[in-house]
């Protein structure tokens, strides 16, 4: 048995994680691998946001020149 002044075993800050297949679950999940990418690739933050935002970008340009030169 611990002595009143021990540590609790659970941190107060805990929490459950929300039940699988749920909406959060799954907006959680993609929160996670995205930011796994990025630190993969050394960016993350609003660094990784603006390169997503680029490649987007010239995705749908390269698709649009693609279908105004044929």
């Amino acid at each position: 048995m611990g002595s009143k002044g021990s540590k609790p075993r659970k941190p107060s800050h805990s929490q459950h994680l929300p039940k699988v297949g749920t909406a959060t679950e799954n907006a959680r999940l993609q929160h996670d691998e995205r930011a796994a990418i990025g630190d993969v690739m050394g960016i993350s933050g609003a660094t990784l946001r603006i390169v997503m935002i680029l490649g987007v970008i010239a995705l749908v340009g390269a698709l649009l020149g693609l279908i105004i030169f044929n």
